[in-house]
């Protein structure tokens, strides 16, 4: 609905950092869209398929260390080191085992936009809070998977002696605790969250018969709409792939969010260009925006959400002129033709 002036209202700017949620990035890929909103699945990632090198892949640290580190070799056959025996043993065996449900509570890093949502054309899930307890995301036998927060250190090593109970064992869950939430600091503006479980829960999960090898599989999970509290869609998202979105939510409580660059303010960790949401209704709303990407400049934030002004007749546009008329009345029919065959908005 527009006012007397022509003006069509939206909702006043969100603070991104309102999201007290869990959110998750995401690509603009069309299979990540199809599982997430017309299938209902979500990933979760084997350690073998993320993007640092270090992950899982800690210094293996020993009180008396002379000779762990040393390979051996026996009629021209090689042994590894008790360092490798020990990695192997305790790291590389568990690691088919388990898939990680990536979060964190910071909606508006331009940076993990530009890594993990396909350089802000991809969308953020807000999840709702207590999703964790709901039936897909429990084990096999009813249990609920904590979701716990990712300790950041400058250098990763694990001491395998301070690891032995009073019993000269290492227990797995404690190393497992020690190994899957930790990263080293060049991570730590990410504020990940985890959520853990174990592949077994997947029907078509079995285990490899070969532990050297590291599971590079895809395994998704139920993840119903009931689970999602509100789509974000990124800065550069095209609108074909958010009205997709839109409409397979059709139905649904989910709640849609548009995010926007503003060119010439810092965020808040004092970085060029700060980022900014606003609620959208319906697609018509996304239309407003235009096809080239929401880039503001603070000054003119409220004007461009504000949307469009009303004009009865071409030669109304501020920029009207002999020389501009072509391409205005060529843009003009070109619009209107395609909207003939388009179908209704939601």
């Amino acid at each position: 609905m527009g006012d007397s002036s022509g003006v069509v209202k939206l909702t006043s700017p969100i603070n991104p950092e309102d999201l007290k949620n869990f959110v998750k990035y995401c690509s603009n890929e069309d299979e990540v869209i199809k599982s997430v909103f017309s299938e209902h699945k979500i990933r979760f990632t084997q350690p073998a398929v993320l993007n640092d090198p270090l992950e899982f892949n800690p210094i293996i640290r020993f009180r008396h260390s002379a000779g762990k580190y040393t390979n051996y070799v026996f009629d021209d056959i090689l042994f590894p080191s008790e360092e490798l025996r020990v990695r192997h043993r305790l790291i590389e065996r568990q690691l088919n085992n388990f898939g990680i449900l990536s979060l964190t509570k910071t909606a508006d890093s331009f940076d993990m936009w530009s890594r993990y949502a396909s350089g802000h054309c991809g969308f953020l899930l807000e999840i709702k809070v207590g999703f964790n307890e709901h039936t897909c995301m429990l084990s096999r036998d009813g249990a609920k998977y904590d979701v716990g927060q990712v300790h950041y250190v400058d250098e990763y090593a694990v001491n395998m002696d301070d690891l032995v109970n009073e019993h000269g064992v290492i227990p797995f869950e404690v190393f497992n605790k020690t190994v899957f939430f930790t990263k080293t600091s060049r991570w730590k503006e990410e504020d990940e969250y985890r959520m853990v479980r174990r592949l077994a829960d997947h029907p078509q999960w079995t285990p490899l018969d070969n532990k050297a090898h590291r599971d590079r599989g895809l395994y998704l999970f139920d993840f119903p709409p009931e689970c999602i509290q509100s789509v974000v869609f990124g800065a550069c998202m095209s609108f074909d792939r958010k009205k997709r979105i839109m409409e397979a939510c059709r139905g649904t409580a989910v709640d849609f969010l548009q995010a926007y660059i503003v060119r010439d303010q810092h965020d808040r960790w004092e970085r060029p260009s700060s980022m900014g949401f606003v609620k959208v209704n319906s697609t018509s709303d996304l239309l407003r925006f235009g096809d080239l990407g929401l880039f503001f400049e603070q000054d003119h934030v409220g004007e461009r959400l504000r949307g469009p002004v009303t004009v009865t007749a071409l030669n109304q546009l501020p920029y009207y002129s002999d020389e501009e008329k072509e391409w205005i009345e060529r843009h003009y029919e070109t619009n209107k033709a395609s909207r003939k065959g388009q179908s209704g908005v939601i």
